[in-house]
């Protein structure tokens, strides 16, 4: 009777055991199973906790950029520049004054000159009025009108042959034409040639430019003095 109640005793306690072990790796595993999720949800309330606009929302913008930032690179978008384009964004236009003469003498005409010049003043077009020129280079020695009043306008090719500080000497040549036919040219359309010196001093915003010009038809037809004149441009640099 003894040994039956200590061998149910024992069984007892073997069962009980058991139980308490197996409830005891049950909890372990559902601890384990359990802690990956509760900190995936925990991270997920930080996150969007942290991306929350001053209002309260969920701010989705911020959150796209944040999981994308690292696979796809910021691009900087330039509005390009439609203005270098531009064919007279390098354009100077100058105004001035000059006078007429032939062989180092004036023959009293006022010049009014209109340029432009581009491609970092390597091409100029002009339009020039040209008042009454009278001289007495003649062979009674007798003072008379050798032009009328006029208009002109020239293209020419200019080059920089020296550079010194601010001054800058430039030649060029081109073609030129004249609405009159007179003793200086028997043609309208002539050739052209320049020589000038340019100034711009580093504190002063103005351009001046004195030029000596010559057009001429070069012989092909007489009469051809030529019309020679002198001319100081200025242009206000911006």
């Amino acid at each position: 009777m003894n040994m039956r109640r200590k061998t149910l005793i024992r069984a007892w306690l073997a069962g009980v055991l058991v139980f308490v072990s197996a409830t005891a790796n049950a909890e372990s595993i559902s601890e384990q199973e359990l802690l990956p999720q509760d900190a995936l949800e925990l991270s997920l309330a930080e996150t969007e906790q942290a991306l929350r606009a001053e209002e309260g929302t969920p701010d989705f913008a911020l959150y796209h950029e944040a999981s994308t930032s690292d696979e796809l690179p910021a691009t900087n978008y330039v509005r390009p520049d439609r203005g270098g384009r531009s064919f007279c964004r390098s354009c100077e236009f100058h105004v001035g004054v000059g006078g007429t003469y032939h062989s180092f003498e004036g023959t009293r005409g006022v010049v009014i000159p209109m340029t432009v010049s581009w491609d970092r003043n390597r091409w100029e077009f002009g339009v020039f009025r040209f008042g009454e020129q009278s001289s007495d280079d003649n062979d009674a020695g007798v003072e008379r009108v050798v032009a009328r009043p006029s208009w002109g306008a020239s293209l020419s090719r200019r080059f920089a042959f020296y550079e010194r500080g601010p001054l800058r000497a430039v030649f060029g040549f081109g073609v030129s034409y004249r609405t009159e036919q007179d003793i200086l040219s028997a043609t309208h359309w002539n050739f052209s040639s320049q020589l000038g010196l340019r100034f711009q001093a580093p504190a002063f915003p103005v351009i001046f430019e004195l030029s000596a010009r010559h057009w001429s038809n070069g012989g092909v037809r007489t009469p051809n003095r030529g019309q020679d004149f002198t001319i100081l441009t200025m242009r206000f640099d911006h």
